[in-house]
């Protein structure tokens, strides 16, 4: 799904740290990761994960940060315990929303005032589900925009024009349904203002995209057997991050989204579009 929508095969992304409090390379990932896919619509959550954990079937890429980034970034995951269950939650619900932003980009070309509904409708999940002390529920990407602190603007969504492969026979019907259906049951459980507004955006979906609505569900839902290492064949290398795809003027291109709409390739691109490199094993 982010190589169709996204432009990159970028799928994930974290703060690279090191666990032992002792000087020297990194050796794990902090990030929002999810686990055991598509049983529930919160789970995984803040992890510290050794990079060994990614691999065979996910290559890692850094990129060097100034010190005053990488102190900002260290100082907010310094209020998480690095503990499974106790260091927040990673919310489904936010894939949902962040695909169906990227997917109102894919529509601005073919039809503008769809496209325009249905990224007001994401981009409101988005506000009202942004993480925080109170409410620290992410998914991968909202985590590092939200320690690095860099404002991202709705131009910055536009991906680059490359030409990709797509999902392929990775999605999974019966997957589909059954995150729908989780993100659905989560509504009665809401107070209003979030009620209110994941319905309206799946509304939108249900009524104008539902072809879509059902393609991404099973995109996200088949992503674990990635993690999980359900599959075969090694990581695909990310080609060079190309120019933003020409698309008609969108409206308010420099209006600033939440973190929550923040891609993996929107972090290349704002922080090393010419200096990432590939983590070779034992680095």
């Amino acid at each position: 799904m982010m190589q169709l929508l996204d432009g990159t095969c970028f799928s994930h992304s974290g703060i690279a740290v090191r666990v032992d409090g002792r000087d020297g390379p990194a050796t794990h990932l902090a990030s929002a990761l999810t686990r055991r896919l598509p049983g529930s619509v919160e789970l995984g959550g803040v992890r510290w994960d050794a990079f060994e954990k990614f691999r065979p079937h996910r290559d890692l890429y850094t990129v060097a940060m100034p010190d005053d980034l990488r102190s900002r970034a260290l100082d907010h995951l310094a209020r998480f315990r690095p503990r499974r269950g106790e260091a927040a939650s990673f919310s489904v619900v936010k894939l949902v929303t962040v695909a169906a932003a990227l997917r109102s980009i894919e529509l601005q070309s073919s039809d503008h005032d769809r496209a325009e509904r249905l990224f007001a409708a994401a981009r409101r999940v988005a506000e009202v589900w942004a993480a925080s002390d109170e409410a620290p529920s992410y998914y991968c990407a909202e985590l590092a925009a939200t320690a690095y602190g860099r404002p991202f603007t709705r131009a910055e969504m536009t991906p680059p024009d490359v030409a990709v492969s797509g999902i392929g026979d990775l999605a999974r019907v019966r997957w589909s349904g059954r995150v729908t259906s989780a993100v659905a049951r989560v509504v009665n459980g809401l107070d209003e203002p979030r009620r209110r507004a994941l319905a309206r955006l799946l509304g939108v979906l249900a009524r104008e995209d539902r072809g879509f609505l059902h393609h991404a569900a099973g995109a996200i839902a088949s992503s674990a057997a990635v993690a999980l290492r359900h599959v075969t064949g090694g990581p695909s290398a990310p080609e060079p991050l190309a120019e933003p795809r020409p698309l008609p003027a969108i409206v308010d291109p420099h209006a600033a989204i939440p973190y929550a709409l923040v891609t993996p390739r929107m972090l290349w691109q704002a922080f090393g579009r010419d200096t990432i490199r590939r983590v070779g094993k034992g680095s």
